[in-house]
């Protein structure tokens, strides 16, 4: 599990979309845990195949806010935690809430296309559902090297007896080569892991570039704005 190795003084429950969105994946998850069929409401997660066939696009958004079961929730709670306050804080809420979404959207879309091009393979890969709020979090993941590189992490040393301290620009950098690394791979071997890697690339990558905008017309004010 990775912490925060220093408190930044940025207080979460006022980072209002952050706790509107934690609250919508457990709400969502629950819900989905009390579906009678057991199908986990599957019928709202993304298939690329409806998609391009034009059909369930508002699953390009219900499945940001969807999980396959508890461990994938609280990894992804977790991490979002751990980030998200530095993010908003630093970009405003609203700014937030459309990077968030929109990281999202480019994670599935890229997922979507990847699958599809696949040789052999692509209309088969192309008619599996995918759900989870991975590729909005690789964004904020994308948000936090461009503005936060500096800040420290806690992570498990190798013997998992104790933490180690890392920078976070490394940590996220080093995270998002080795997604983009088992996304390539895919391609060669497409069947060899369930988890949409294309997904976290795009989300990474649209978070990054929107980041790095936002830095390139602010500066460093940011750093500057009350935390309480």
């Amino acid at each position: 599990m990775v912490l925060e190795a220093e408190s930044d003084k940025i207080p979460f429950f006022k980072q209002y979309f952050s706790v509107v969105i934690l609250a919508a994946n457990i709400i969502v998850f629950i819900w989905q845990l009390l579906d009678p069929t057991g199908q986990m409401h599957i019928e709202f997660a993304f298939v690329p195949a409806e998609f391009f066939a034009g059909q369930k696009l508002w699953t390009l958004l219900t499945s940001m806010f969807m999980h396959g079961d508890i461990v994938h929730i609280i990894m992804n709670m977790w991490f979002f935690i751990v980030i998200t306050d530095n993010c908003e804080h630093a970009l405003g809420h609203f700014p937030y809430l459309i990077t968030y979404l929109v990281s999202g959207l480019c994670g599935t879309l890229l997922h979507a296309l990847t699958a599809i091009i696949i040789p052999v393979w692509g209309p088969l890969l192309a008619s599996i559902p995918s759900l989870g709020a991975s590729g909005a979090i690789f964004g904020l993941m994308g948000v936090y090297l461009i503005l936060y590189p500096g800040n420290k992490f806690y992570l498990p040393s190798a013997t998992g007896t104790s933490m180690r301290k890392v920078n976070a620009g490394y940590f996220i950098l080093t995270y998002f080569i080795t997604e983009l690394s088992y996304a390539i791979y895919s391609f060669y071997n497409p069947f060899g892991s369930s988890t949409a890697h294309w997904a976290h690339a795009g989300g990474f990558i649209a978070g990054a570039i929107i980041a790095g905008i936002f830095k390139g017309v602010k500066g460093t004010s940011y750093k500057k704005k009350p935390k309480s």
